[in-house]
């Protein structure tokens, strides 16, 4: 009986290679085809053929991207074997795998048996594809509509990349996107002093698009693959409040201003739940039950990532969701934002830290007060960081924050080398117990 399988043909390390095709007609008669998937050599797993189940994933190839590549490799299989049982009599020839796999690349592209030219441009596509994404036809990888500031960010993209083909007095489509591309974009905003991080998001967002439409057969071009095709990082001030800051907000005296007030509590919420804004904003009494224990928790199905998470309510957060009857007032981040960077000054966080920053390719710092770096997501951090400093364990604290690994974990909280040193210090093997 006929079988094939998934192989990469490579002994090198580290390498981008192809997804290929081992048919095997019978005993003796076998040959490759290559199929248009990408991987890297040494996340490959040829006997499984699978991506390794333990493997560092990175900017170059994530978790996402691994996902995504097993669920079109099955998709393929299927329809593979569908046409196989179509024609059980006749054995598969090369040629005949060859189209196949070519009509599952390109179903865009074959209109009669005869190939055509697609013709929607780069531009088109990208317009189209965050259209898609608001209006809810198009998924994030969980299968989940994507959130309000995805697409913001995203519809911020279309206008970069329409300001960038104007300033290069050039209309760039599917082919275009190379290395020099890579180079040229970059500068541009380098140039326009826009930060490392912000670059980077660009470029993720368009390799990000330029996958889906080599998915959808618009293209094969599998440059953006390259590891200098990178998405560009920095590290960012990403400062976490103390238990004693967060007291002292909560503390601060708003009965004079209800925006401000109803700003601080929803913060606070953030900080006690450890949940993102979009989650920690819209609680109300449908996410509020009582265990046979006793114990109050929140149940939420977190909206970026479609995780269920269960959060034991503090007496803190209790006397907030008393506050308004166990729903929250709506607001806006915007104003939040706004907000609590005044009420953090009103509160006394104005300690010093220093902000590193980019300014004409050339890294730069300077010193801003705490309260200035204070917005919706330090809620977030300050909650899972002040959790882990408290000696909660660190697999439960994921349960709660929805994190998926200890690595991922552990670089998203602000611990000093002095609070480490701290921990250090009351372990038997320092202690001399």
């Amino acid at each position: 009986m006929a079988t094939f399988t998934y192989k990469t043909r490579t002994t090198r390390k580290n390498v981008l290679t192809k997804v290929y095709i081992r048919f095997n007609v019978d005993r003796h008669t076998s040959f490759y085809v290559e199929t248009q998937y990408l991987v890297w050599s040494d996340a490959w797993d040829n006997k499984k053929q699978s991506v390794k189940s333990r493997i560092a994933f990175t900017d170059d190839f994530s978790e996402q991207q691994g996902r995504e590549l097993m669920k079109n490799l099955s998709e393929l299989r299927s329809l593979i074997l569908g046409e196989m049982a179509k024609d059980p009599e006749h054995a598969m020839t090369k040629t005949k795998l060859e189209k196949i796999i070519y009509a599952f690349h390109h179903p865009r592209s074959v209109v009669n048996g005869k190939r055509v030219r697609s013709r929607e441009s780069l531009s088109d596509y990208i317009g189209r594809y965050v259209r898609e994404m608001e209006s809810g036809e198009r998924l994030n990888i969980h299968k989940l509509r994507y959130g309000l500031s995805t697409i913001k960010n995203y519809k911020g993209f279309i206008i970069q990349f329409d300001e960038f083909c104007k300033a290069m007095h050039k209309r760039y489509d599917f082919g275009d996107i190379d290395l020099k591309f890579y180079d040229d974009f970059v500068a541009y905003f380098t140039a326009k002093d826009y930060s490392i991080n912000t670059i980077g998001r660009h470029v993720k967002e368009l390799k990000i698009i330029m996958r889906a439409a080599r998915e959808e057969g618009l293209h094969d071009n599998g440059l953006i693959e390259s590891r200098k095709f990178r998405v560009l990082t920095a590290e960012v001030e990403n400062i976490y409040l103390t238990e004693s800051e967060i007291k002292a907000i909560a503390e601060v005296d708003l009965k004079g201003d209800k925006q401000k007030s109803i700003a601080r509590d929803i913060f606070l919420v953030g900080c006690y739940t450890a949940q993102r804004f979009s989650d920690y904003s819209t609680i109300n009494e449908g996410n509020i039950r009582t265990l046979e224990s006793g114990q109050r928790v929140i149940d939420l199905k977190q909206q970026k990532t479609g995780n269920k998470v269960i959060i034991p309510i503090r007496a803190e957060l209790q006397a907030i969701l008393d506050k308004y009857d166990n729903r929250l007032p709506k607001a806006y981040e915007q104003k939040v934002n706004k907000y609590i960077k005044e009420i953090a000054r009103e509160a006394g966080i104005v300690d010093m830290v220093e902000v590193s920053y980019v300014e004409s390719g050339e890294k730069k710092s300077h010193l801003v007060e705490k309260c200035e770096l204070v917005k919706t997501h330090t809620a977030r951090r300050s909650g899972a960081t002040n959790m882990y400093l408290a000696g909660i364990p660190t697999i439960a604290i994921m349960k709660i924050t929805g994190h998926k690994t200890e690595k991922e974990f552990m670089k998203y909280i602000k611990i000093t080398e002095e609070q480490t040193a701290m921990e250090l210090m009351n372990h038997p093997y320092f202690a001399g117990k």
